[in-house]
């Protein structure tokens, strides 16, 4: 590269690099519809990136000086003030809706990519590729091992029946869960006397949420249920 020295083209390689890296992992959050996506990924890769290649300089700068005036630089606690602070980005992406909670992989991936730029910036291009490449095949290889599984979720059935029902249908939809393999863990009675009503909410494990349909079919099919709900 003319007019430019060589530790000026290698910095350029590396911001080239950390956006290159940075924008793969980015890019597929992306695909995907996350809120962090291609330029936030991009970004926060870079910012690592030029945090880690000043503070370098600094460094090599600070040791030329003599030394009663050299001040001391350490790029390992500029590492770490990056990990921490980006740690609240990552936050920002985590959403919680319920029992439902959301983008705790892309807040992962955020801290991932900071952790790419602080590699890039120390010039270490082979170990930035290769966990680039790891990265990637755990984000689009295990999303399909995942698809096949069914991991045990934790949800709530409340049923509602008159006093006169509420014995029988406790003991009814016991048996009706543990047909289907769904373990009751607790059971919570709510009894008004004045309204002539009972709810009776059934704390369950089951393999999988999206058997709720079938589930709360089958318990409002039973006779003295007026109301069932599934959350």
């Amino acid at each position: 590269m003319e007019g430019v020295s060589f530790p000026e083209a290698d910095a350029m390689l590396r911001l080239a690099l950390a956006i290159l890296l940075g924008g793969a992992i980015g890019l597929e959050r992306e695909s995907r519809g996350r809120p962090a996506g291609l330029r936030t990924h991009i970004l926060v890769c870079l910012g690592a990136t030029i945090i880690m290649i000043a503070s370098t300089r600094m460094a090599i700068f600070s040791q030329a000086l003599p030394a009663a005036s050299r001040i001391q630089v350490d790029p390992g606690r500029i590492a770490a003030g990056i990990v921490t602070g980006i740690g609240f980005l990552g936050a920002g992406a985590i959403i919680r809706i319920g029992d439902l909670v959301r983008g705790l992989t892309t807040a992962g991936c955020i801290w991932f990519v900071a952790a790419l730029g602080i590699t890039i910036g120390q010039g270490l291009y082979a170990l930035a590729i290769v966990s680039t490449v790891l990265a990637l095949v755990v984000l689009l290889m295990l999303t399909q091992v995942e698809k096949h599984m069914q991991p045990i979720v934790y949800r709530s059935i409340v049923v509602i029946t008159s006093l006169a029902h509420a014995e029988s249908i406790e003991k009814e939809c016991r048996a009706l869960l543990q047909d289907r393999n769904i373990r009751v863990q607790d059971i919570i009675n709510r009894l008004s006397i004045a309204h002539d009503e009972a709810e009776v909410t059934f704390k369950i494990s089951a393999r999988h949420h999206l058997q709720s349909g079938e589930v709360l079919r089958a318990v409002s099919a039973l006779k003295g249920v007026t109301e069932a709900r599934w959350f």
